[in-house]
């Protein structure tokens, strides 16, 4: 058979010089003349796959790169923002810190390690509640959280201790005196929740303060809570807590500082109880702050203060004290002023520590809430 008698049809029409003449082939032999309506229909039937396929491609591309430079855009908008708002700012002189030329570690508080600790316990010595609790993840500090540490050492001098507790020292404690919680303490999702977890007992076991690694002291703390430092106990167990912000706030009762006078007060037992309580509920778990972080301490303080009624029908009468807003926490994440937010958080291009400070100058201690899992700087 010939090529132009494979291209015939069998009612004799030829498609090669048909479609010469304009028609159309179509299915089942049949042609469309150039007039036919049905030839529009059939041709967009026809390009639809080339001409929407290749335009949804460029459409999801093109959201992609929006949504992932839009956060980008957004922060070095607010970087730019924040210069025009300092540059334009009067701050006031900075408060010259009493510490600020101890350069002699002699004068410092005195490092000890949490075994040292431990060892002091386990032969029955009286704890001196003198003594400054930080945590990380291992020994060797970065090096902004190392000289913010120091400031600590230095200003409440060699007459306190000061303690740095690794992830392996937290789990040996846990395991030596908190064998109940064990197994809540291993089955938290991430690190951060047992770091968090940890701090209600150094203040349960030993007393003394603790400090976020980003909290800095402005005063010594012996001149504003002296039960401290008091040679004699006080009558009551005494637990110390910050406020920031709004009491409505979920976050207004953090636990970047913490302090008990002396050992063993029972409201350090109540975060360890809700965290085992509660680590199995899912609206618990979608970040650290509610399960072991703020959120879970203020709603443990706030049960605490409306079982004190029924303690004091039992005898108990130790109590929980949370200090004023502007004393621990003056520099509120969530509701400060734009120009504090540029100099007080370390994410910021314009992060300045003194001018920050000296917007406080009645503060106890400050804290720039670092919260070193956040990924952007601005």
């Amino acid at each position: 058979m010939s090529y132009f008698s494979r291209l015939s049809r069998p009612n004799g029409s030829n498609t090669f010089d048909l479609g010469q003449r304009g028609y159309e082939p179509v299915q089942n032999g049949q042609t469309l003349s150039p007039g036919d309506p049905r030839r529009k229909s059939l041709r967009a039937k026809r390009c639809r796959p080339a001409t929407i396929g290749p335009l949804v491609v460029v459409i999801i591309i093109l959201a992609v790169i929006y949504f992932k430079s839009k956060d980008k855009l957004d922060h070095y908008g607010t970087a730019v923002r924040c210069r025009l708002a300092v540059s334009n700012g009067n701050f006031p002189n900075a408060p010259t810190l009493p510490h600020g030329n101890n350069t002699n570690e002699a004068n410092w508080a005195k490092i000890v390690t949490p075994s040292e600790l431990i060892r002091k316990l386990e032969r029955g010595e009286r704890m001196n509640t003198k003594i400054l609790h930080q945590s990380w993840k291992d020994s060797h500090l970065p090096e902004r959280f190392k000289a913010w540490s120091e400031q600590w050492r230095i200003l409440h001098g060699n007459d306190w201790v000061y303690v740095l507790w690794t992830d392996a020292d937290n789990l040996q404690l846990v395991q030596k005196y908190y064998p109940n919680f064990l197994q809540t303490y291993k089955d938290l999702p991430k690190e951060i929740y047992r770091a968090d977890m940890a701090r209600n007992m150094y203040m349960h076991r030993f007393g003394g303060v603790y400090a976020d690694l980003d909290l800095i002291p402005l005063q010594a703390l012996s001149k504003h809570l002296p039960v401290l430092v008091s040679s004699a106990p006080p009558p009551i167990r005494l637990a110390y807590v910050g406020h920031m912000s709004g009491d409505e706030f979920e976050h207004s009762i953090p636990n970047a500082f913490m302090a008990a006078t002396p050992t063993g007060h029972p409201f350090w037992l109540k975060p360890l109880e809700f965290i085992r309580d509660h680590m199995g509920e899912h609206k618990y778990n979608k970040q650290p702050e509610e399960l072991t972080g703020p959120v879970a301490l203020r709603r443990c303080v706030k049960n605490w203060e409306a079982e004190r009624d029924a303690r004091h029908g039992q005898g108990v009468f130790d109590e929980v004290v949370v200090l004023e807003n502007g004393k621990i926490y003056p520099f509120s994440w969530w509701d400060a002023p734009f120009t504090d937010q540029c100099v007080c958080r370390p994410q910021s291009a314009s992060f300045n520590p003194l001018h920050c400070n000296s917007l406080y100058p009645h503060a106890w201690t400050i804290t720039y809430w670092s919260h070193s899992w956040e990924a952007y700087s601005w």
